[in-house]
C-alpha cells in the first residue's frame, strides 16, 4: 500500500500508527484488519476510501499546498515577545543571560506604536503576545498595563488577542495570576521545577544564595485550587546532577498535577546556552548524551501529560524566531529575533526609536521555504521544515547532518511517545 510521501508509519506488535504531516492527524490500526483486507474487497474499499478523505494516500501537488498552508499561517499572527524586566531575582546555574535592573516602561508608547504600525500594515488575524525577561514578574505592574492596552488595540483592528510568559514562577502567586488571567488574557505559562527540592534548589538559586523549590511549588498547588482556564507547562531541565531528582519528582510532589489538564510536562537536558553573567566554575555538569526522551517515556507511563508529543510532531512545530512577523523587544528598545543569542549583533535587526527594520538581518532569521534536494526527499519535511533553529545556521554551530540527524532522531522520538500515550485521532480494528 503507497500511503502519501508526508504520512509516517511506525508498526508495532499488534498495530501500525500512521501520522500524516501534513494534517497531522493520528491513525492506530489493528494490524489483522491489514490481513482482512487482503482477502475482503468491500473492507479494502472501505479503507482506502477512508484514508483518501483523511488525505493519507498521494495527491497532487502536496508540498505546494503544504508550503501554502504554513505561509498563510505565518502571515496571520503578528507575535511581539516582550522582555518585560532586565534582572532576575535568580541566579540559574545554567543561565546565559546578562542582567541589568530596568523595566520596559520606558519602551512603553513606543512597543504600542510598533504594534499599532503593524496592524494598520497587514491584515493579521491574531496579535500574540509573549511576556519573557530576565524574570517577567518584576516588570508585573508594566504587564498590567501594557496587556490591557494591547488587548484595547487589538479589538479596534479586530484581531483576536493571545498571550503567555516564561516566568521562574517565584512571585506568582494566586492573586497575581488570577488578575493576568482574567486582566491580561495570559493563558499560557512555561515554569520550570528542576526536580525535588534537593535538585531544584541546588541549580536554581536565587539572588541571595537561598533555594526557590518551597515557594514554586507552593504557587504551583495553588494555582491548581483556582476554578480559571489555564495552561502551566512544567519545564524540567536535567543535568547529570539532578538526574535522579527529576525521576523522584516524577513519583513524588508531581503527583499533585497528575489528574489536572491544565498542567503539561517538558524534559530537556541542560544545553551549553551561554554563561551569561555566571563566573567561571558556577554551573552543573552537562549529559552528553539526551536523556530527555526516556524521562518522557517515564512520565507517560506514570500518567503525566507531555507537551512534546502533542506540538513536536505536528506541522505547528517551528521556532517563533523563523517567521517574518515575529520580533522580540528588550528593555533598551532593541528589537531582536531570538531570546537566546540575546547579545548578538546579527541577533539585532532594529530600533523601537525609529522602527526601523534591517531586511538583510531579518531574511537571516526567517524560512522562505525554500529547500535542499535532501530535505525534498525527508518524509519528515513538513514538520522540520528545513530545520528548526535559524541560531544554529547563523552562528554555525551545527552541520547540516548533524542538524539533519538530530531532527529526525527528536521528530520520530515524538512519534514514538505518541504511540506511548496513545494519542491518536482514529482507531481502526477489525469487526
Amino acid at each position: 500500500m503507497k500511503y502519501s510521501h508526508y504520512v509516517i508509519s511506525l508498526t508495532k506488535e499488534k498495530h501500525t500508527f500512521l501520522f500524516n504531516t501534513k494534517n497531522n492527524l493520528a491513525i492506530k490500526v489493528d494490524n489483522c484488519l491489514f490481513d482482512k483486507i487482503k482477502n475482503d474487497s468491500n473492507t479494502k474499499q472501505q479503507f482506502y476510501r477512508f484514508l483518501e478523505v483523511k488525505q493519507f494516500l498521494p495527491e497532487n501537488n502536496e508540498l505546494e499546498q503544504a508550503i501554502k498552508l504554513f505561509t498563510e499561517r505565518d502571515e496571520s499572527t503578528l507575535r511581539i515577545i516582550i522582555l518585560a524586566h532586565g534582572d532576575c531575582n535568580f541566579r540559574c546555574k545554567y543561565c546565559y543571560e546578562k542582567f541589568v535592573d530596568c523595566t520596559i516602561e520606558s519602551q512603553k508608547s513606543g512597543i504600542l506604536e510598533f504594534v499599532k504600525n503593524k496592524l494598520k500594515q497587514h491584515r493579521f488575524k491574531e496579535l500574540h503576545v509573549s511576556w519573557f525577561g530576565g524574570e517577567p514578574l518584576l516588570g508585573y505592574r508594566e504587564i498590567l498595563d501594557i496587556s490591557q492596552k494591547l488587548i484595547t488595540l487589538s479589538s479596534k483592528f479586530g484581531v483576536q488577542y493571545h498571550s503567555d510568559m516564561t516566568t521562574n514562577g517565584y512571585l506568582l502567586n494566586s492573586r497575581t495570576l488570577s488578575r493576568l488571567i482574567t486582566e491580561c488574557c495570559i493563558q499560557y505559562y512555561q515554569i520550570t521545577v528542576d526536580g525535588t527540592k534537593k535538585g531544584h534548589d541546588n541549580q536554581r538559586v536565587l539572588k541571595n544564595g537561598q533555594g526557590s523549590y518551597d515557594r514554586i511549588l507552593k504557587n504551583l498547588n495553588n494555582a491548581r485550587k483556582l476554578n480559571l482556564k489555564f495552561h502551566i507547562l512544567i519545564r524540567l531541565n536535567a543535568s547529570v546532577e539532578n538526574y535522579a531528582d527529576v525521576e523522584k519528582f516524577l513519583v513524588t510532589d508531581a503527583r499533585c498535577f497528575e489528574n489536572d489538564k491544565r498542567f503539561q510536562f517538558l524534559f530537556r537536558n541542560v544545553g551549553d546556552w551561554g554563561c551569561g553573567d555566571r563566573k567561571e566554575g558556577y554551573e552543573v555538569k552537562r549529559f552528553e548524551e539526551d536523556v530527555s526522551f526516556e524521562l518522557s517515556k517515564k512520565a507517560i507511563k506514570l500518567g503525566y501529560n507531555l507537551f512534546d508529543d502533542l506540538l513536536f510532531r505536528s506541522n505547528y512545530y517551528s521556532c517563533y524566531a523563523q517567521k517574518e512577523h515575529t520580533y522580540t523587544i528588550d528593555t533598551k528598545g532593541n528589537i531582536l529575533k531570538c531570546t537566546v543569542a540575546l547579545y548578538d549583533d546579527e541577533n539585532k535587526i532594529g530600533e523601537l526609536n525609529n522602527f526601523s527594520i534591517d531586511e538583510h538581518k531579518q531574511e537571516l532569521w526567517v524560512n522562505s521555504y525554500k529547500f535542499s534536494p535532501k530535505c525534498l526527499e525527508c518524509q519528515l519535511l513538513l514538520i522540520c521544515k528545513g530545520g528548526a533553529c535559524p541560531k544554529r545556521d547563523i552562528f554555525n554551530e551545527r552541520s547540516f547532518d548533524e542538524k539533519c540527524k538530530r531532527m529526525q532522531q527528536n521528530i520520530i522520538q515524538n512519534f514514538e511517545l505518541a504511540i506511548l500515550s496513545n494519542k491518536v485521532n482514529y482507531e481502526l480494528k477489525v469487526e
